[in-house]
């Protein structure tokens, strides 16, 4: 009778730990190729062959439909600069200069993933239609009042991402992400 009750534990404990493990490593899969720079991270392999089968796991768990290697590379950030997470009530300035891409976009989304309905239905920039200061450099501000120029409006109450996705990038066909220079993201102002 103990070797039954000996086998029934061992099998409990071993299912515990697999599906555990699993479902810790499908939940965290974000962290497995990751790579930052400053407040933005990339997922260079995601979407490789080389890709991890917990990442391609957790890609289809969300239903993500991610840039393939030849389309370009998606960078998203949380935080400011300073390691704070973004935060809807205060004001951010990007500033930044050309990045090595044919076409970059600049996204807001919510918590959720989904764009923050605005009075000016501005919800993104791209390369082509953003103001631009001396030479290359540009500057987005990021924040709840309603400004002029390069604007996006964050969510009144939350955080926020930010999404930087690189379309037809070098980075993409053995470019070093190591030699790019992303936008700086720094806090302004609370309300």
């Amino acid at each position: 009778m103990r070797l039954i009750w000996d086998i029934l534990l061992f099998v409990v404990v071993a299912a515990g730990l697999g599906l555990g493990s699993a479902y810790t490593a499908i939940n965290h899969a974000d962290k497995l190729g990751l790579y930052q720079i400053g407040p933005w991270m990339a997922w260079p392999e995601a979407t490789s062959p080389k890709a991890d089968p917990y990442t391609r796991a957790q890609q289809a768990r969300q239903g993500a439909l991610l840039l393939g290697a030849g389309e370009g590379l998606a960078f998203e950030a949380i935080h400011d600069d300073d390691g704070t997470p973004l935060d809807g009530a205060c004001q951010y300035r990007l500033s930044g200069k050309q990045l090595p891409a044919r076409l970059w976009t600049l996204s807001l989304l919510n918590e959720q993933g989904k764009v923050v309905e605005n009075p000016s239905s501005r919800y993104s920039f791209h390369s082509q239609s953003i103001m631009r200061n001396a030479g290359d450099a540009f500057d987005i501000v990021v924040g709840p009042q309603v400004l002029g120029g390069n604007w996006l409006q964050s969510p009144q109450n939350g955080t926020f991402r930010l999404v930087l996705r690189l379309y037809e990038t070098p980075l993409t066909s053995g470019g070093t992400l190591s030699d790019i220079a992303l936008p700086s993201i720094r806090w302004e102002s609370c309300r």
